[in-house]
């Protein structure tokens, strides 16, 4: 009797719970949410961030350097990016260095001495994409002025050159969810004058000079960038 009674109360007991969960099937799907949101709070928080359409960046580490920087980044695809920028050359502290014999002399810089150029960027995304190596190709042409006062009657004596300058560089970009993003990066430069010219201010011959030798030299970049479109 006693066994008869054990078996009908067990009985009793897995037919109540199978006809709850029957009559409730909300309970199933509810403990199933909340696994999957306590799935979701475990796992990274970041989304998949992408490159936008346009990035504006300036370059202030310039301003130590041969010139702060601006330009534009037009973003082809989530990891490609090309665009122009300008550089003005005048508010380099090693610029005005490299023109002064290391400020032994003293002419007159233009600040019409300036860069215009082009670079492309391979910047592909890691993990979230946020954090993203690059490397970056680019083409410059440099126009620069400097001209000595000589209390003479031709004027001032006034030098004008231009010159190709290709560079490499790699480094490394925070992107933000939001606009802002943050690149530090290295570059090698190559200077290769293409034209070297003097005259004297009231006389209009021109003395084309024999051009330099190519120059390597090296720099450091720190660009703060602001990303617009989608």
């Amino acid at each position: 009797m006693r066994r008869y009674l054990f078996f009908l109360m067990v009985a009793f007991f897995v037919f109540s719970n199978i006809n709850v969960i029957a009559i409730n099937p909300e309970i199933t799907s509810k403990n199933e949410e909340k696994n999957t949101k306590e799935t979701l709070s475990l796992s990274p928080s970041e989304s998949n961030v992408r490159l936008k359409l346009i990035n504006i960046q300036v370059d202030p580490l310039g301003f130590l350097f041969f010139g702060p920087q601006a330009g534009v980044d037009i973003q082809v695809a989530n990891f490609f990016a090309i665009g122009p920028y300008v550089r003005w050359n005048y508010a380099g502290l090693l610029y005005q260095a490299s023109i002064t014999d290391w400020f032994t002399d003293n002419p007159y810089i233009s600040p019409g001495s300036y860069g215009v150029g082009i670079s492309a960027k391979i910047i592909p995304p890691t993990g979230s994409g946020k954090h993203r190596p690059y490397v970056d190709l680019g083409f410059e042409r440099f126009k620069g002025e400097e001209s000595w006062t000589t209390g003479g009657t031709l004027g001032d004596h006034i030098y004008q050159y231009k010159a190709n300058i290709f560079h490499i560089g790699a480094g490394y970009r925070l992107v933000t969810e939001g606009s802002f993003n943050l690149s530090v990066g290295i570059f090698m430069g190559i200077y290769k004058e293409i034209e070297n010219i003097d005259y004297y201010e009231v006389e209009s011959e021109i003395d084309h000079n024999s051009l330099s030798d190519p120059v390597a030299y090296p720099g450091l970049q720190l660009q703060l960038g602001w990303q617009l479109g989608k």
